[in-house]
């Protein structure tokens, strides 16, 4: 049998070096991930998000990892400028670099994100691009979105096992979870909560979680999971629940240095539940699902769902 030792996510419990069905380590990990809400409705409040982020890992167990995310906002009213009491246009993108320590109990990522409001989130041109190649409509009051402003976000998130969650079946189901806890501060957002992911299904990877295009969330998990036996098909369904409180929202509140005329108020208390399935097989993982978000901005009157999807390539 193979030795396990500190910091190995993938492990054969079968082969040894030099032997049949023996796979190296993978020491990179690539992984996208969209949110959209095309597929449950209109353009509404947080419409899009795309995340793209690389980890490498160490030679210690940790990892180290970059990303690039963007988030597009609109109103439900589809005008040609702002409308009171709905969400404002808003576009935000941030360049992010991370350190993620990673344990068989405990995890912890922080991540330092260096990003832009207005017209240089790219966020006009993405929406407006995308429904113009897909024949949709395209939304004319990008001219009143939050301006231009330069942004710095310093992120971190917590992952704890659960043991009590832990059980397996005769037939080889099992589950596990993970309790979440997460912490922002900058220009850009200032907010703090806490979530539960739980899983079931068979031979749990480790590196699959659904907490979206978040900071500091990557595509490497931050518990190890000795169990998984990477040369066997995996699949399960998730559910996840998440609660926070917002003191501060760029896409709703405006930057810190440039007057914004606000058309709606931040709700401080908000949550999202998250619902999907994965399936992990030759070092590719996939994950599809839906998520619900509470009010973001107070007297919305239209909650977001979202669909969300990623992939992600170990090697």
């Amino acid at each position: 049998m193979a030795a396990l030792s500190a910091g190995v996510e993938y492990y054969n419990p079968i082969a040894q070096p030099g032997e049949p069905g023996y796979r190296p380590i993978p020491r990179h990990h690539f992984r996208g991930t969209m949110e959209n809400d095309s597929a449950f409705g209109n353009d509404s409040s947080y419409t899009h998000g795309t995340r793209l982020d690389y980890a490498c890992s160490l030679d210690n167990g940790d990892a180290w990892g970059i990303s690039l995310t963007q988030n597009i906002y609109t109103p439900t009213t589809h005008t040609c400028g702002a409308v009171m009491g709905e969400h404002p246009y808003a576009g935000y993108l941030a360049l992010g670099g991370a350190y993620l320590m990673r344990g068989e109990n405990f995890g912890n990522a922080i991540e330092l994100q260096i990003g832009t409001t207005g017209n240089a989130s790219f966020a006009r041109y993405a929406q407006n691009g995308l429904h113009e190649a897909c024949g949709m409509q395209t939304w004319d009051g990008w001219q009143d979105q939050v301006p231009a402003e330069a942004t710095v976000q310093l992120s971190a998130q917590q992952n704890i096992r659960i043991p009590w969650l832990e059980m397996s079946t005769a037939n080889g189901w099992k589950s596990d979870g993970t309790f979440i806890l997460r912490e922002e501060a900058g220009t850009a957002y200032i907010r703090g909560g806490a979530g539960v992911t739980v899983r079931y299904g068979r031979n749990l990877p480790p590196a699959m979680e659904v907490n979206g295009n978040r900071a500091a969330q990557y595509g490497v998990s931050l518990l190890e999971k000795p169990s998984y036996d990477p040369t066997e098909i995996s699949y399960f369904v998730a559910a996840g629940a998440y609660a926070e409180y917002v003191a501060r929202d760029i896409a709703v509140d405006g930057g810190v240095f440039h007057h914004f005329d606000q058309t709606c108020s931040r709700q401080p208390w908000q949550a999202e539940f998250r619902l999907g399935v994965g399936v992990s097989y030759q070092g590719i993982d996939y994950f599809a699902g839906a998520v619900y978000f509470t009010d973001s901005y107070r007297r919305q009157g239209q909650n977001s769902v979202l669909g969300t999807f990623s992939i992600t390539w170990h090697w």
